[in-house]
């Protein structure tokens, strides 16, 4: 009986302490503002924003979670939506986060071919179900217009790979040929609306489910091939793989969202480099009894945004705190954070002043 109510006082106690930090955590969130932040003429001036806000660019957070515009007190870089049940639940939800923002957000979703977000209102092909290059075009048009007219602004598609073998459609069909040519349609037809993102880099990201577990992947000239047909049809953005990958390139043991071989390999790429949510077990596994380091090597390794739908107002808040602790330390390199942070803002639309 004492060893029981030990426990229980022992819980008690824990209960209260994270009760406390809870509260001194979001009280001092709150308090974070973004008058700092000078924008003229859609012009940003990159010197007026702190570490901290930088920081806060890079982070994608799952918008529906944590139904929270606080997050924007901390210039929070965007949210990802789905699973509303009408257009208008969508755009009340986005307009509340834009509204509290200074800066404007990445509003993003996964319209990628399989499972549809708009399906309570609208139906789409899945991409397997695309036969020609004129559909691949109407696909990519009309669902870029019905994201913009939500308040989307960023769609995590298409997906440049060859084989889906987890979600049953995700992957265009046919000959390699007309695989790259649906490709080019696609991103064209979206792109007039929205930015698309091709994934998931370097390839062969769907052999297994990477949310359930890791895998290793043999790249070959194929995989690349299809993503120079995104470079080539400037792409707006491309999503970076958990697969550990060798062959073309190799990712030298190490996840391919965190491998730097596999990153610089995009050197010529100007747009947005995007981690895959990073609470997938493809990339949870391999920091398992590292977890501090997850995000230096992220941000070292060559991304730019990082997708964590695990976040909430506490424990984003937190972590830029972190952030900003390892970056005066020399863990991560702050000109990578000022780079991320002007091409982030150059996505968005906007000019930068220095």
């Amino acid at each position: 009986m004492k060893v029981l109510i030990i426990i229980l006082l022992v819980l008690l106690v824990i209960i209260l302490i994270y009760i406390l930090d809870y509260l001194i955590t979001i009280n001092k969130l709150k308090k974070e503002t973004t008058s700092n932040i000078i924008i003229k003429n859609n012009t940003v001036d990159l010197n007026s924003l702190t570490l901290r806000q930088k920081i806060a660019q890079m982070i994608i957070i799952y918008g529906n979670k944590n139904k929270n515009p606080i997050l924007t007190n901390i210039n929070l870089g965007g949210i990802f939506i789905d699973r509303q049940k009408t257009k208008q639940d969508y755009t009340s939800l986005i307009d509340e986060y834009k509204d509290a923002s200074k800066i404007k957000l990445l509003v993003a979703t996964d319209m990628e071919g399989v499972w549809n977000p708009f399906s309570n209102f609208k139906g789409f092909p899945k991409f397997s179900e695309i036969g020609t290059e004129k559909e691949a075009y109407n696909a990519g048009l009309e669902e870029g217009e019905l994201m913009k007219d939500l308040g989307f602004n960023l769609n995590f598609a298409p997906v440049a790979e060859l084989r889906d073998e987890v979600y049953g459609g995700r992957a265009f069909t046919g000959s390699k040929e007309e695989i790259k040519e649906k490709l080019k349609e696609y991103i064209s037809g979206l792109q007039k609306n929205v930015l698309g993102t091709c994934k998931h880099y370097p390839g062969k990201g769907m052999v297994k489910n990477l949310h359930l577990r890791t895998d290793k992947q043999n790249i070959t000239k194929e995989d690349l091939e299809l993503f120079d047909v995104c470079f080539e049809n400037n792409i707006s953005s491309v999503m970076i793989g958990h697969q550990t990958v060798y062959g073309e390139l190799d990712s030298k043991g190490k996840p391919g969202s965190v491998s730097k071989e596999v990153i610089g390999s995009l050197k010529g790429f100007s747009g947005l480099i995007i981690s895959d949510e990073i609470n997938m077990l493809g990339l949870r596994k391999y920091y398992l009894f590292n977890k501090e380091n997850e995000y230096i090597d992220l941000i070292n390794s060559g991304e730019n945004v990082i997708l964590d739908f695990m976040l909430t107002p506490r424990s984003a808040y937190k972590l830029v705190l972190k952030l900003e602790k390892d970056v005066k330390e020399g863990k991560i390199n702050e000109n990578k954070i000022n780079e991320n942070a002007e091409k982030i803002l150059i996505a968005k639309g906007y000019k930068i002043k220095k």
